[in-house]
């Protein structure tokens, strides 16, 4: 929680900023300089904790940096960068702690900086708004019903790339509710119970794995799955009971 709430006086000084520039990675992803200092500041408060800053941490920005082992962070510094360029509030921090190995993620982080929210998960330790030693449990929803749930999708982009748009257009005559809520900030509705399930495709590693933790330790449920996108995951999250009836949607 320390790491991931760390940058969020630069990424809020610069969100909205006349002097905020843009600039295309080599994918045609967007990125700034907020991103770049934010991820080294998260680097840096984790390297500060004792011999969990030993581990390797694999950062969007940055790539991996240290010695691969059994257990690595994995950080998004803005996730959401389109989002806070123009200045939607919809950005967030992200850091989880995963099994190398297995990819289970262990520990999830979603930081909220617009909203001043952190929500935070721990195997067997629940899901909370303020974190896992205080604030308020959250639960996942246990919405059934796909025709009058609300569930989140991004934009018809992201389902093309991932071979999805099928299911994306079958998903809107089933159901009555779809909303474009996007990257971490709609993570972060689902586990907290306000979005009852969301489908999400062509995810980096640091897009997805505190998700995982955190709905899990929330009561909800999810699928992951290979993307079509190389080296990226799709994934259905959620109301147990919704994410039986997405999968099969989608072909899960």
């Amino acid at each position: 929680m320390a790491a991931a709430t760390a940058p969020a006086p630069l990424i809020l000084a610069a969100f909205r900023s006349p002097a905020l520039a843009t600039e295309a990675k080599a994918d045609g992803t967007p990125v700034t300089a907020a991103d770049r200092e934010a991820e080294a500041t998260i680097r840096a408060a984790l390297r500060r904790a004792g011999e969990w800053g030993t581990l390797e941490i694999l950062g969007e920005e940055g790539g991996a940096d240290g010695e691969p082992g059994p257990l690595r962070w994995i950080i998004d510094p803005i996730d959401g960068t389109r989002a806070f360029a123009r200045g939607l509030p919809t950005f967030g921090t992200i850091v989880a702690l995963e099994e190398t190995a297995s990819r289970r993620a262990l520990v999830g982080v979603i930081h909220l900086p617009a909203a001043g929210e952190t929500l935070a998960a721990a195997r067997g330790l629940g899901a909370r708004r303020g974190g896992t030693g205080g604030g308020m449990e959250v639960r996942a929803s246990r919405a059934g019903d796909l025709r009058t749930a609300i569930v989140s999708v991004p934009d018809l982009a992201e389902f093309r790339a991932a071979g999805m748009a099928e299911g994306y257009h079958r998903l809107h005559r089933l159901c009555d509710r779809v909303r474009g809520y996007t990257d971490c900030w709609a993570h972060a509705q689902v586990v907290a119970g306000a979005v009852d399930a969301l489908v999400d495709p062509g995810l980096r590693p640091w897009d997805v794995r505190a998700t995982q933790v955190l709905i899990e330790e929330a009561g909800g449920a999810h699928l992951t799955r290979a993307s079509a996108v190389a080296g990226c995951e799709d994934i259905v999250c959620g109301s147990p009971a919704l994410v039986e009836q997405l999968a099969r949607v989608f072909g899960f």
